[in-house]
């Protein structure tokens, strides 16, 4: 498992490829997977014009 500093830097790095058209939306979720097979959902909620990462679980097989 990895750490949730691990995990939020990752899903940092990969946000702007999630980030929706609609610039309504206040909230996201995304899944990534950390090779080999290590995968993890990811939320976050927008504030003002910055998206913050909240929390993660990892995906259960």
């Amino acid at each position: 498992m990895h750490t949730e500093e691990q995990i939020k830097n990752i899903a940092d790095a990969l946000l702007s490829s999630f980030l929706p058209k609609d610039s309504n939306e206040t909230e996201l979720t995304f899944h990534f997977t950390i090779p080999p097979s290590q995968s993890y959902k990811v939320w976050y909620k927008r504030k003002k014009a910055v998206w913050e990462f909240i929390k993660f679980e990892e995906d259960k097989k």
